[in-house]
């Protein structure tokens, strides 16, 4: 079997009696762009930094093209890094920056020149050379430290929430240049983020982090409509979570009843224990934008709290009957009626929600 081009293997690490990453292990083809997304502290970013070199795990194994890099130095292991700050030399101008790497590298002036300019070119710098760090808005100098930490032509580029300094808008302008950067140039890309939003936009995988371990790796399309936990459930994508007063389970299909007496069949399942039967009450997961209003005695009866307007869509935020409150996403014109204080139903379609247990 011809092994992983990166492969990382029961990786733990500890601080004392504190357990950042518990048993990580990932499989990454070449040219894979892999997300590692999470809330803070869930051991993502100590998970990239092992793979750097910046800190040494205490068990596991981290392979690259078959051969363990764990005992390489990090400024050895020629793996490009973009941090969050752009950490630019303020003293050196763009091209000065650009070409650093190269320099340290013994690489011969013509083909520093030669790079750098390859680099500019990418990143759409060109004409920008001569420019000090100090000169360039924020979009500019993560552009030059991305062509930097590419200008050697690593193997594998690491990123650290490289954009989170940015403002929204300039946060999807260069989404779209490091996708386009990626595709031209198929490096492998680890990139660290907690904004979900980033990592469906850019990410071939997601690995989805929570307190030391993976809950789930697959494309944005799986863990959005298949989380395998209810914390990717709740971290991927918007969801309401409803309580259950009684469940029965089997054969991977379950049956809820709320507590106001609405009952809902046929829903997957999601569980940690084995065997069918009656279960404790349990939560069922479903999305905004898959409730609909419903017919007086057709769904679950809910009073309206508020409703936004949002140009061609609108929220709705309603309380169950049991003090529950869930929300709804529908085009504008589709819940026009509703108002604050009105009762109706709502329901959706068992198929698009999920019961874990």
């Amino acid at each position: 079997m011809t092994p992983a081009f990166l492969s990382i293997r029961s990786l733990r690490q500890t601080y004392g009696s504190v357990v950042a990453v518990d048993d990580v292990s990932l499989e990454i083809p070449e040219g894979e762009f892999l997300t590692f997304l999470g809330p803070s502290g869930s051991g993502k970013s100590t998970t990239l930094y092992a793979l750097a070199g910046f800190n040494e795990p205490t068990s596991g194994d981290i392979l690259l093209r078959g051969g363990s890099i764990l005992a390489t130095p990090s400024h050895k292991r020629n793996i490009g890094m973009v941090f969050q700050r752009y950490t630019l030399f303020p003293h050196l101008n763009v091209r000065e920056n650009v070409g650093f790497p190269l320099r340290v590298r013994g690489r011969p002036e013509r083909e520093v020149a030669r790079r750098v300019d390859t680099m500019l070119a990418l990143v759409r710098l060109d004409g920008y050379g001569d420019r000090m760090p100090g000169h360039l808005s924020g979009g500019q100098q993560q552009r030059v430290a991305l062509a930097r930490a590419l200008a050697y032509d690593p193997p594998v580029l690491l990123m650290d929430e490289p954009l989170s300094a940015l403002d929204k808008k300039l946060r999807e302008e260069i989404q779209i240049e490091i996708r386009r950067i990626h595709r031209e140039t198929g490096v492998t890309i680890l990139y660290v983020t907690h904004d979900q939003e980033e990592a469906l936009r850019l990410s071939d995988r997601i690995a989805v982090f929570n307190r030391g371990r993976i809950e789930q790796v697959g494309s944005g399309r799986d863990l959005y409509h298949n989380p395998a936990t209810r914390f990717v459930a709740s971290f991927i994508g918007d969801s309401n979570f409803l309580d259950a007063a009684e469940v029965r389970a089997e054969g991977g299909r379950g049956r809820v009843v709320f507590p106001d007496g609405t009952t809902v069949a046929d829903l997957p399942v999601h569980r940690s224990t084995e065997g069918d039967g009656t279960l404790p009450a349990a939560q069922v997961m479903v999305r905004p934008q898959s409730l609909r209003l419903a017919g007086a005695g057709e769904g679950l009866p809910v009073r309206v709290l508020d409703v936004t307007f949002l140009g061609d869509t609108s929220t709705v935020q309603f309380r169950t009957a049991w003090g529950q409150e869930i929300w709804m996403r529908a085009g504008a014109d589709d819940i026009a009626a509703l108002s604050p204080d009105v009762t109706c139903d709502v329901s959706w379609n068992p198929a698009e929600s999920h019961l874990f247990l």
